[in-house]
């Protein structure tokens, strides 16, 4: 289904170029293959970084294309359009960690990295731990400064795409006293170090796109290794999580753009009673929710982007409004589309069952929807 807001020629030339990419590699084969045997994207992700989509995070100072919120919002739908773990992936590994090594990384640093995401390396992002979970400020990894070395110690958990990272840009506490933000260090921990292990964690959905836990056993990282500065970490990742937040708004409404498509097409093809599914009422309201959820969550998303463009201080309360709102209607649209197929939805078979078992992932990712309510509440001036 088209995109009904206005969008400039060079916008709509990325929507086609990304498209025409996707169409040739992402069929429903693939993607079923994907979820079946739990494989990582590669065929995607490389012919994406070789027609030079893995620049477009990245700065025009850095060597990259140097978007717009509102160009990654459509790349991301577009993306998502065709393959939710195609999206995902490329927000994980490609856009979080991009930024962050674009923004806060030394003259060094980006030199060394940049060029490196700029041919498709992947960066990972380790905040979450065990016993912080949404409350990321709590965490407990410690990384103790000996001569020019961190030796870093403790866990991370559901860390997207950890199993094929290149680099994982690793939230430490390198200090404590103060509030639990302070003493917080961002680290790029090389995961082929000495005592660093990964291990997938087995989920319902996203089968794509790993979700591992990150162990970190007396892991010296040399001491140039620090992403921003020292004990200045929670500051540094902050604009990275409002990003997140768009972003996976605009996922939700690419994979429900899908989800419509797929119910639609059936809808006018499948006969009860003498007349396509589509021509009961029932079956048509649940299609007209989900034409009309695709159309606010767009507009939703890309006012969000606007402010994030325009350096607009309401902007990361928007961009949480946007992820609440597009998340929940994807995740609601899932099951009308399950109940449309009826049995045929509760087999592996058609990929409404597959949208329907990824779609939780983006209720949780990012912060959770009660996370989102607390952000929005507090914006309005609400202190929880």
């Amino acid at each position: 289904m088209a995109i009904s807001s206005t969008l400039s020629e060079e916008q709509q030339m990325m929507i086609d170029a990304i498209d025409q990419i996707c169409a040739s590699i992402v069929t429903d084969e693939y993607s079923a293959m994907l979820d079946r045997e739990a494989r990582y994207p590669q065929e995607v992700m490389d012919a994406l970084a070789s027609a030079g989509w893995s620049a477009l995070p990245i700065s025009e100072e850095a060597g990259g294309a140097g978007a717009s919120a509102q160009d990654l919002v459509l790349v991301h739908e577009a993306l998502a359009r065709h393959n939710l773990v195609v999206g995902q992936a490329y927000f994980s590994l490609w856009v979080l960690g991009a930024e962050a090594i674009d923004r806060l990384g030394t003259d060094e640093q980006k030199a060394v990295w940049m060029p490196r995401i700029l041919d498709g390396d992947n960066v990972a992002f380790a905040l979450t731990e065990p016993g912080s979970g949404s409350d990321a400020a709590a965490l407990r990894t410690t990384a103790v400064l000996d001569g020019d070395d961190y030796i870093v110690n403790g866990s991370k958990v559901f860390i997207t795409g950890a199993a094929v990272s290149d680099v994982i840009v690793t939230g430490v506490r390198t200090s404590t006293g103060g509030g639990k933000r302070d003493g917080i260090t961002t680290l790029m921990i090389d995961p082929s170090l000495t005592g660093v292990s990964v291990r997938k964690l087995s989920k319902m959905g996203l089968k794509g796109l790993d979700l591992c836990e990150v162990f970190f056993a007396d892991v010296r990282v040399p001491a140039n290794e620090v992403l921003g500065e020292v004990g200045q970490g929670w500051n540094g990742v902050l604009p990275g999580l409002a990003n997140e937040r768009l972003l996976l708004a605009a996922l939700s409404v690419g994979a429900l753009r899908d989800l419509l498509d797929r119910c639609l097409a059936y809808a006018k093809e499948r006969q009860t009673f003498g007349k396509p599914i589509g021509g009961h009422q029932l079956i048509a309201d649940k299609l007209v929710e989900m034409r009309v959820a695709i159309e606010a969550n767009h507009a939703l998303t890309m006012h969000a982007a606007t402010l994030v463009d325009a350096g607009d201080p309401d902007a990361v309360n928007v961009a949480s409004i946007a992820k609440l709102s597009a998340t929940r209607d994807y995740v609601s649209a899932t099951r009308e589309a399950v109940q449309i197929f009826g049995g045929y939805g509760f087999c592996d078979e058609y990929p409404v069952s597959r949208h329907y078992r990824d779609c939780k992932y983006l209720e949780i990712g990012g912060g959770t929807s009660e996370i989102q309510k607390i952000v929005i509440a507090r914006g309005m001036g609400i202190r929880l």
